[in-house]
């Protein structure tokens, strides 16, 4: 009898464990909704998380110091990518532009903090193309003409065109926002703050493997 009720008793204190920690549950339409178009995968086995940014984002600069940590630890069929979004001002296609010169030209590790940072410590305003190519000449190595060139050129501005498209196909209103497999969305105003809303974004790609697997 007492080791029936001693394993009855580590049965309870198992249960009660494995409940404290289990993943949370969020509720569709308050902390995450459907995207406008939702947009097939790719690739069926990746489960993809788009953060869609602005530079003159005051909020997206914050989040960068949450988003760092939590983009290191992405399991390996998680991934990630960074979607300039204008929010519909001419200055922001500008720096959709200085995002995708920095890509093409394989200097966005230089780059995307420098750009940011720009912006919200040193109170430049990157309004023209001429600040954004001397910001480029002034941390890389790179020849001015070449910034100019791939800034004002065709491909770039086709590849910012492509993400404003994105951004309007899922409904994307302000920044950040998060999409997670071209289906669920959440931003920190859904959330409730940063933190939370990548919790919510750990809950949605299992979520978007769970519903690929039936």
């Amino acid at each position: 009898m007492l080791l029936r009720v001693f394993a009855l008793g580590l049965t309870c204190l198992t249960f009660a464990c494995s409940a404290q920690t289990s993943s949370p549950s969020f509720v569709a339409g308050k902390d995450y909704r459907e995207v406008r178009d939702v947009q097939a995968p790719a690739d069926p086995a990746k489960v993809t998380v788009q953060e869609f940014f602005w530079y003159g984002c005051n909020h997206c600069y914050n989040f960068e110091a949450t988003l760092m940590p939590w983009k290191k630890k992405l399991a390996a069929d998680v991934q990630f990518e960074a979607v300039p979004n204008s929010l519909g001002r001419p200055v922001g296609v500008l720096h959709s532009k200085a995002f995708y010169t920095a890509e093409t030209l394989k200097v966005m590790d230089d780059m995307h903090n420098k750009l940011f940072e720009a912006m919200h410590v040193r109170n430049q305003p990157l309004a023209t193309e001429a600040q954004i190519v001397g910001l480029f000449e002034a941390n890389t190595s790179l020849m001015p003409d070449v910034v100019q060139n791939t800034l004002s050129g065709f491909a770039v501005d086709a590849r910012v065109r492509r993400a404003e498209k994105l951004s309007r196909d899922y409904g994307v209103t302000s920044t950040p926002t998060i999409v997670v497999g071209g289906k669920y969305t959440t931003n920190p105003s859904m959330a409730g703050g940063f933190e939370q809303m990548l919790a919510i974004t750990d809950f949605l790609v299992n979520k978007v493997r769970e519903e690929r697997r039936k």
